[in-house]
C-alpha cells in the first residue's frame, strides 16, 4: 500500500512539473493579441547594412538648446551618459554641464566627446558629498544661468525581494534621490527630472499553477503609469526591492513639484540597452553566451538614447510655461517610454546577436522548471547568510557571484510577457503629455549597438565576420526554437 502511495505521489509530482513547465512556455491570449512575428535572418542582415550606411540620427529629434546649466547625477552611466552626449550634440557648452558620479568617465564615446565637462566624484548616499558637489562654483560664463538637474543614478539589484535586504538598494535609490532633491532645491535649481523604471508597475507573478490553468497569474502585464495615481502599494506587491525603492523615490520627486520647482520622472520600459555595460544586449555580446529558457516571452525594450531623448522632451515640456506660473499638466508625474515599433521576444534579441555579432555567441537551451529550481536555491542561500551573519563573518561563507547570483525568484517576476504603454508620453504638451516621439525602433537600436560592438571587437581582436556561412548555420540550428 505504501509503495502504491509513493508511486502515486511521484506520478502526480511529475504531472504537475510537466504542467508547470508547459505553463511557463505558454503565451497568454492577451500577449498574442499584441501581435508579434520573429525577426528573419535576411531581415536582420538588411537592417544591419541599412544602419551601417544610414545611422540613426537622434540629433534631428532633440529639443532646441536652452541657456541653462545642467547637473547630471549618474552622468557616467548608461542613461546619464547619453543625456550628456545629447546635450553636447544640440550645442550645449561643456562648461555648462556638471557630471556627478561615484565612478569616473569610462565610456569611450564620453572620453572622446565629454572630457571638457566638469566631473565631481559624488556619493549620493552622503548629504555632505552631495552638498559639496552642488556648491562647487561654476565658470563665470554660465554661473547665472538657471539649473536643470537630471537624476539618473541607481543601484539595480532586481534579484532581491525580501524586506530583510531592502537597505541594499534603498540607500541609493530612495535616500540618494532625496539627498539630490534637497540639494537641487537649496542651490536654486528650478527643474529636476529623475529616471525611474517601468518595472515599478509590475506585480509579482504567482507561478504556482493549477492543472486547469494555461498560464500563471499575472504572466502578462501592461506597464503604464496608472499605479502612480493610486496609494503606493505594500512592499510585497512590488516585484522586487528595486522597484519599491524606485517607487518611493518617484513619489518624493513628484511631490516636490511646484510653480518655482518643476519635477517629473521618466520610466524606461522595459529593459534598457545601448552600451556594452547594459544588462541586456550588452551583457549577451560581452559574455558571448545566451541561456535560452523562455524564448517566446514578449516584451518591449528601450534604447538608452530614446530614454535620454525622453528626459530632454520632459525638460522642454516642464519649461513650456514660465517658472513661478502654474506648471504644465505634465509636471509632478511619471511617464513611461519605450522604443518605436512592436515588442519583441527574448529569442529575437538572442538571434540578432547570433546572426550579426562578429564574436561567436554560444546558445544553450534549458527548461524553465530547472531555472526556477536554481533561482529558489540562490534566494535561500542569500537569505540564510543575511539572517545569520556569523556564517559570513566567522565561517567565511559568501553569496554566489555574478551572473548566477542574479538568478533569483524576483528576477523571474520580470521574465514575463509585458507590454509598455507610452501613449501618455506621446501626447502633445497641450494635452498633458511631453511630445515624446522615439527616434529608433528596437531593431534599429539593436543593429546600432551590435555595429558599435563589432567595430570595437574587430579593432581589439582583429576578428573577421565569418559572413553567410555562419548565418546559414545558426539559422538552421535555431529554426526549431523560433517556430
Amino acid at each position: 500500500m505504501a509503495a502504491l502511495f509513493a508511486i502515486a505521489v511521484v506520478v502526480i509530482g511529475l504531472i504537475w512539473a510537466y504542467r508547470f513547465n508547459s505553463a511557463l512556455k505558454s503565451t497568454p491570449e492577451a500577449a498574442r493579441k499584441i501581435g508579434h512575428r520573429y525577426w528573419a535572418t535576411q531581415e536582420l542582415r538588411d537592417a544591419y547594412e541599412h544602419t551601417k550606411k544610414n545611422p540613426v540620427d537622434f540629433g534631428k529629434h532633440l529639443p532646441p538648446k536652452l541657456e541653462r546649466r545642467y547637473v547630471i547625477v549618474g552622468g557616467s552611466g548608461l542613461v546619464g551618459g547619453d543625456i550628456v552626449l545629447q546635450l553636447l550634440q544640440r550645442g550645449q557648452s561643456p562648461q555648462s554641464i556638471r557630471i556627478l558620479d561615484f565612478s569616473p568617465l569610462n565610456r569611450q564615446d564620453m572620453l572622446e566627446k565629454a572630457s571638457g565637462c566638469d566631473f565631481v566624484k559624488t556619493n549620493i548616499t552622503s548629504v555632505e558629498s552631495v552638498e559639496a558637489a552642488f556648491s562647487k562654483p561654476w565658470p563665470s560664463s554660465v554661473a547665472k544661468s538657471p539649473i536643470t538637474v537630471f537624476h539618473t543614478a541607481a543601484l539595480i539589484r532586481p534579484q532581491e525581494r525580501s524586506i530583510l535586504l531592502y537597505d541594499r538598494v534603498s540607500g541609493v535609490n530612495r535616500d540618494g534621490a532625496v539627498n539630490v532633491l534637497n540639494a537641487a532645491k537649496k542651490h536654486g535649481a528650478d527643474v529636476l527630472i529623475a529616471t525611474s523604471s517601468a518595472s515599478v508597475s509590475i506585480k509579482p507573478v504567482n507561478f504556482f499553477t493549477w492543472p486547469w490553468q494555461s498560464s500563471p497569474k499575472n504572466y502578462f502585464q501592461i506597464c503604464d503609469e496608472k499605479d502612480f495615481f493610486a496609494p503606493i502599494r505594500t512592499h510585497e506587491e512590488f516585484f522586487a526591492n528595486y522597484a519599491h525603492s524606485k517607487a518611493e523615490a518617484e513619489r518624493a520627486v513628484c511631490a516636490a513639484n511646484a510653480p518655482s520647482f518643476r519635477t517629473g520622472c521618466i520610466r524606461p520600459g522595459n529593459a534598457i540597452y545601448g552600451q556594452k555595460t547594459d544588462p541586456v544586449l550588452g551583457t549577451l555580446l560581452n559574455d558571448g553566451e545566451y541561456v535560452s529558457w523562455l524564448p517566446q516571452v514578449i516584451q518591449n525594450y528601450v534604447s538608452s538614447r530614446n530614454v535620454s531623448l525622453a528626459h530632454l522632451d520632459l525638460e522642454a515640456a516642464l519649461l513650456s510655461t514660465p517658472i513661478n506660473s502654474p506648471p504644465p499638466a505634465c509636471s509632478g508625474r511619471p511617464f513611461v517610454v519605450t522604443d518605436k515599433g512592436p515588442p519583441i521576444t527574448f529569442w529575437d534579441m538572442a538571434y540578432a546577436a547570433i546572426v550579426l555579432s562578429e564574436k561567436p555567441i554560444k546558445l544553450t537551451h534549458t527548461e524553465p522548471i530547472f531555472i526556477h529550481m536554481v533561482a529558489h536555491i540562490m534566494e535561500f542561500w542569500s537569505l540564510l547568510l543575511a539572517r545569520f551573519p556569523f556564517l559570513t563573518t566567522v565561517l567565511g561563507w559568501k553569496e554566489t557571484s555574478h551572473p548566477i547570483h542574479i538568478l533569483q525568484p524576483a528576477t523571474l517576476n520580470v521574465s514575463i510577457h509585458s507590454f509598455v504603454d507610452d501613449s501618455a508620453a506621446r501626447k502633445p504638451v497641450a494635452e498633458g503629455g511631453i511630445g515624446y516621439e522615439p527616434c529608433a525602433t528596437t531593431l534599429e537600436g539593436f543593429c546600432t549597438q551590435i555595429l558599435e560592438f563589432n567595430q570595437e571587437f574587430s579593432g581589439a581582436a582583429g576578428a573577421k565576420n565569418n559572413g553567410g556561412s555562419k548565418i546559414a548555420k545558426v539559422a538552421k540550428e535555431a529554426k526549431g526554437v523560433a517556430a
